[in-house]
């Protein structure tokens, strides 16, 4: 085994983080982690892993599951894109492969929502096969270590960096102490390296056990790579929420998203989107307010703030503005009694005003 290896694998059997999916090769669980700390620090993903595996121990409960079920139990995680792939994904191999997760890297990649990364992380730790990973803390290591100076988001800085991690993967077979586990083990001591120790910014360089060898170091361009594309400008939105109340009745009127836009399968309130910011005075003597309730009696108890909410390509300005209805309603939505309201899968932004973490304007 080269000096490498050797320096990697004796790094991780001294630091490596203990989690629940790391005790276990089962493909459903490594799945489920997978897709559950994509885009999420791991910290916040294992309760959440720990709470899903609770509601849905085997794969046969989670393609049981309705929906909603599904999305409430990842509520808060965002992507939620991700959740519906996994509910039906786990469908499909319940149909397809008898509820037996597939044990082949063609296999595993043609799932629905299984990406190169997910599929070889599968692949290598459930089923020992070659396959490395490459997400971001691996590509970070990568190019640093092996001067990697290409924009990682082009095929041909991709295709570098898979070509350094086969080679090392391949020594690795080579060696005398290969075995049925060696490539899942090589794919999460890289993972766990770049995600403890060559992290993004302030890496502790010069205690590394890799210095010597890393060229960004020797190099002084550390910070520079990984080289990336300045990413694109956020897309501005502004979301006026109607939280509606009808006179003498228990409820609140709720609205399910549809169509291929955010949240889409999460209930919210009925809203009316602005192309700018607008006060809640102005927004009741706009044509959409009048489309709502030109036949209808409303109260305006309060509203909040402006608040703003971040996703990954969009910036969200959103206001709430609590009414009562003493007429007839004949706009979009669901009346949800009280009760019902906490088992509905809402955004993010939703449950922090239903919890009162917004502040009120008036």
């Amino acid at each position: 085994m080269n000096r490498f290896l050797q320096k990697l694998f004796s790094w991780y059997d001294d630091n490596a983080r203990d989690f629940p999916f790391r005790r276990t090769n089962d493909p459903y669980l490594i799945w489920l982690s997978e897709i559950i700390m994509q885009q999420t620090r791991i910290e916040q993903g294992v309760p959440y892993y720990n709470k899903f595996t609770e509601a849905f121990p085997a794969i046969d409960d989670l393609a049981a599951a309705g929906e909603d079920e599904v999305l409430k139990q990842w509520q808060g995680l965002g992507y939620y894109s991700r959740a519906r792939n996994l509910h039906w994904t786990a469908k499909e191999i319940v149909v397809k492969y008898g509820g037996t997760f597939p044990g082949t890297y063609e296999e595993i990649r043609s799932l629905k929502g299984v990406g190169d990364y997910t599929a070889s992380a599968i692949a290598s730790v459930c089923f020992g096969l070659p396959c490395p990973v490459m997400d971001g803390n691996v590509i970070r290591f990568i190019t640093r270590h092996f001067g990697i100076e290409s924009d990682v988001s082009t095929a041909s800085a991709k295709k570098e960096i898979l070509a350094v991690l086969s080679r090392l993967m391949n020594e690795l077979n080579e060696t005398e102490v290969s075995s049925s586990s060696v490539n899942g083990l090589f794919n999460q001591a890289m993972i766990e390296f770049g995600a403890m120790y060559c992290i993004p910014r302030n890496p502790g360089c010069q205690a590394c056990i890799f210095n010597f060898t890393c060229y960004a170091y020797q190099n002084g361009i550390v910070t520079l790579l990984p080289r990336k594309k300045q990413p694109k400008e956020l897309r501005t939105r502004y979301l006026n929420y109607l939280v509606m109340h009808i006179h003498g009745k228990n409820g609140i009127y709720f609205t399910k998203r549809t169509g291929n836009d955010i949240w889409k399968g999460l209930y919210e309130f009925p809203l009316i989107e602005t192309s700018d910011a607008m006060s809640p005075g102005k927004l009741m003597k706009s044509g959409e307010w009048q489309q709502y309730f030109r036949l209808t009696p409303v109260t305006v108890r309060s509203a909040t703030r402006s608040v703003t909410h971040l996703l990954s390509h969009q910036k969200i300005n959103a206001r709430f503005i609590d009414l009562v209805i003493s007429g007839p309603y004949f706009g979009p939505g669901e009346l949800i009694p009280h009760s019902d309201i906490h088992k509905l899968p809402v955004p993010r932004l939703i449950e922090k005003y239903l919890t009162g973490e917004t502040r009120l304007l008036f």
